[in-house]
């Protein structure tokens, strides 16, 4: 992740031909990233733990002990991983203009492979002595290495592989089309892919869903209506963006809705599919409101914690499924209630992110970038300086 937070281009309304340059973070950004983690945090220590399919939650847990008021209110909180995907398309939109290709995938690199190392040694070495089976092993060396099918030391690594998809096509974008500004072009292919997958994908040969996943095919629309935020927010507005932020707009709610679904029948529970939808429509506001809420933002927030939240997110992501069945199952076992348990590790692993995010990620940055060719200092005059668009990466 990046140290200054999410940095926007151009103020909002201004003129398409200039340069966008960095102007600063972007509060809202960083704040709702913090929030959609939140959402995932609560979804599975109040709700995802309890379901039947989950790989770990049985083998330190009573599944049954989770409140019934908890799976019923936090099992919507699987929205923020589709909120991640828009901030990615959104902030990846920024760091790609007026790069090359070879410095924006590396810094794609030290952005998100260090603190997955890092996150995935770390929730390995705390799993080990608890549960030691030999395909934990396995499962840490997908995690580490970023490897795109298998399971994972903790199960939140799947949204990585889609990640760097989209950042192989944004670099691929870059290579073909040096010095052009055309990421829209790959945002609206995303988004069309999508509304095809939604509308008739039911009559197409169907792949294994992790092949679509890292097809984009469910997903792409997310990141394209995060792409087109930005390009409005830099000033290239018109009839026609608008009707395809509206457009894809469809194939993100079919999205929503088949994961709600999804969610429904795994927690035998009856979710309000418009509940998911209004989170995630709340969401996009934010995302779109960012630029004229940032004054507002600065007069009453320091700038540093914020930032720190924002860099916390995509540890805090990668860390919180596996230690926190290792946390609250301890605690469990030592007489301490369900729910006091659960905060207890939400608080804990919260910390825990805001460390690794803090100190021991940017350190071993630093070791990677040293190692890594094609410096970025001297070949790229305008270095990335957002952090991940997505706790999950972007």
């Amino acid at each position: 992740m990046e140290r200054t937070g999410s940095d926007i281009g151009k103020a909002a309304g201004a003129g398409p031909t200039r340069r966008l340059r960095p102007r600063g973070a972007l509060y809202a950004i960083d704040l709702l990233r913090f929030g959609a983690a939140m959402l995932v945090l609560l979804f599975h220590y109040f709700a995802g733990y309890a379901s039947p399919g989950h790989r770990l939650a049985a083998r330190f847990l009573d599944q049954g002990l989770l409140p019934d008021a908890g799976r019923l209110y936090a099992g919507y909180g699987w929205i923020g991983v589709e909120i991640f995907f828009v901030i990615s398309g959104y902030v990846i939109a920024i760091s790609a203009h007026g790069s090359k290709a070879l410095p924006f995938a590396r810094r794609r690199v030290l952005r998100l492979w260090p603190a997955a190392l890092i996150c995935a040694s770390f929730s390995f070495v705390l799993l080990w002595p608890f549960d030691p089976r030999a395909t934990h092993l396995d499962e840490y060396w997908r995690s580490a290495m970023l490897w795109p099918w298998g399971d994972y030391i903790d199960d939140s690594y799947w949204t990585l592989g889609i990640e760097c998809v989209f950042y192989a096509l944004v670099a691929l974008l870059l290579r073909i089309s040096p010095g052009r500004d055309r990421i829209e072009w790959l945002a609206l292919a995303l988004g069309l892919i999508s509304l095809t997958f939604w509308l008739w994908g039911g009559d197409l040969p169907r792949l294994s869903l992790r092949n679509e996943q890292l097809l984009l095919l469910p997903h792409g629309c997310f990141f394209a209506i995060g792409v087109l935020l930005h390009r409005w927010h830099a000033g290239h507005r018109g009839i026609r963006r608008l009707l395809a932020l509206a457009l894809f707009a469809l194939p993100a709610l079919l999205s929503i809705g088949a994961r709600n679904a999804n969610t429904a029948f795994g927690m035998r529970i009856a979710y309000d599919g418009r509940v998911a939808a209004a989170l995630f429509v709340a969401a996009t506001l934010v995302v779109m409101l960012a630029p004229r809420l940032q004054p507002l933002l600065e007069r009453r927030l320091p700038r540093r914690p914020v930032l720190l939240l924002g860099l916390a997110t995509y540890p805090l992501y990668l860390i919180h499924q596996t230690l926190g069945l290792i946390l609250i199952g301890g605690l469990l076992r030592l007489g301490v209630a369900y729910v006091p348990s659960a905060l207890i590790a939400l608080a804990a692993i919260t910390v825990t992110a805001i460390a690794i995010a803090a100190w021991v990620e940017p350190a071993l940055r630093r070791l990677l970038d040293r190692a890594l060719p094609f410096s970025v200092r001297r070949r790229d005059p305008a270095p990335d300086r957002r952090p991940n668009a997505s706790p999950t990466g972007g």
